[in-house]
């Protein structure tokens, strides 16, 4: 028996998915909806710059701006194959921090 899945809801399942497991790792955070964890975490601006050995992104400030670089720091120093080998470091000051590595 074939069952055919509309894309997007495959997508909006997987994006729940990880938004709760995302605030699962988050103390003051586990019950929030969806949209909430979306608004606080993932909305933001920020600048990209590609350097010779990272990809740094540098997020604008935010109330749970250091929450968020908390978590991102487990990734920091994980180089992408898929990028040259790059890192991509997440920061305010990105490029301060990477010059002290």
């Amino acid at each position: 028996m074939v069952i055919k899945v509309d894309f997007d809801l495959t997508m909006s399942i997987l994006a729940h998915n990880l938004y709760r497991l995302f605030a699962m790792s988050l103390e003051r955070y586990q019950n929030m909806s969806d949209e909430r964890i979306y608004a606080k975490f993932v909305v933001n601006n920020g600048d990209i710059s590609i350097e010779e050995a990272a990809i740094c992104i540098d997020l604008k400030k935010k109330r749970e701006l250091p929450l968020l670089l908390e978590f991102l720091k487990k990734s920091n120093d994980l180089k992408r194959p898929w990028l040259d080998n790059k890192t991509v470091v997440f920061c305010i000051v990105c490029l301060k921090h990477y010059k002290k590595n």
